[in-house]
């Protein structure tokens, strides 16, 4: 999702917060300067769309129409068909780009690294810069932050330093506000997105289902969906031999880590990556996987990074 130099990004100060210096600074890194694009492309854009027409990108054939431009006719398929077929190309257009970060409670957890919470906030930032640099529109919604976390795509400076501030105050605002669903923020945003919007979803996905899930393919189906799996090593496996109390809402649950104890812990979470997995092979739908002590965020390999 990201190409960059080899150089490194700035790592937070603490592994459990992000300020809103940290996250401003960000757009000082090279290619979230657009320093990394072969050109600059503002209201035309610079990403291929799925709307077909008469682009420069080809895309498919189809079988001839009156009313076709005959400069568009596929003649070596026609030579070895006997049939006329017209290409058909993808348009350069502009497309804006739609962020939602996770800051809900369970993101401000980790055992090792850093929290999914500052994970999930770097990543937004990263994205919204370069989305700017690129001279696209960038919005956004921040769960966890009430009301106040939506934001409207738009390439104005002044407007995407709120969302970045609001991404910072996920961090100093702890009051807890109603609990809500991943399900239920999306269906509040997909009016919201556009056909061709690039949408990239950063969350942990605790509470992902088949509901869930059928809303994300909906999308899918109009717009590109980037969705990033943030997790703790504790969340896929607990240590053996131990028992664990969590308390919690006025409710106490002791876990044995047995055998058969860990093996159910392990189907739950791998369920959750099993529901995300299957719509891998959708058009337009990248999914990865980050854990809190082993992410692509802070250090590049070999010039890319894994976002």
């Amino acid at each position: 999702m990201f190409q960059g130099d080899s150089s490194p990004r700035p790592v937070p100060a603490a592994r459990n917060l992000l300020t809103l210096d940290e996250l401003v600074s960000l757009r000082h890194w090279p290619p979230a300067r657009g320093q990394q694009r072969e050109r600059m492309a503002i209201r035309e854009g610079h990403h291929l769309s799925h709307i077909r027409g008469r682009g420069m990108e080809f895309d498919d054939v189809r079988e001839y129409q009156p009313g076709d431009d005959i400069r568009h006719l596929d003649w070596r398929l026609m030579a070895r068909t006997g049939e006329a077929h017209t290409k058909l190309y993808r348009e350069e257009r502009e497309r804006p780009v739609f962020v939602v970060a996770d800051l809900r409670q369970p993101m401000h957890f980790a055992t090792r690294g850093h929290y999914k919470s500052v994970l999930a906030a770097y990543a937004a930032a990263m994205v919204v810069w370069t989305t700017l640099a690129n001279g696209d529109r960038v919005g956004g919604r921040i769960l966890g932050h009430g009301s106040g976390g939506l934001f409207q795509p738009t390439n104005n400076r002044q407007q995407v330093m709120q969302m970045i501030s609001a991404l910072s105050q996920g961090f100093t605002d702890k009051a807890e506000v109603e609990p809500v669903s991943l399900t239920t923020q999306l269906i509040e945003i997909e009016p919201l997105l556009s056909s061709g919007t690039i949408i990239y979803l950063f969350s942990d996905f605790h509470d992902v289902d088949a509901t869930l899930q059928q809303h994300l393919m909906r999308i899918a189906q109009r717009c590109e969906l980037k969705m990033v799996l943030i997790s703790d090593p504790l969340e896929a496996q607990l240590p053996s031999g131990k028992s664990y109390r969590f308390m919690g809402k006025g409710r106490e649950v002791v876990i044995d880590a047995n055998a058969k104890q860990q093996a159910h812990y392990y189907a739950q979470f791998q369920q959750r990556i099993d529901l995300l997995e299957q719509l891998r092979n959708l058009r337009g739908v990248e999914f990865a996987h980050w854990h809190s002590n082993q992410h692509p965020l802070f250090t590049l390999v070999g010039g890319r990074n894994g976002l």
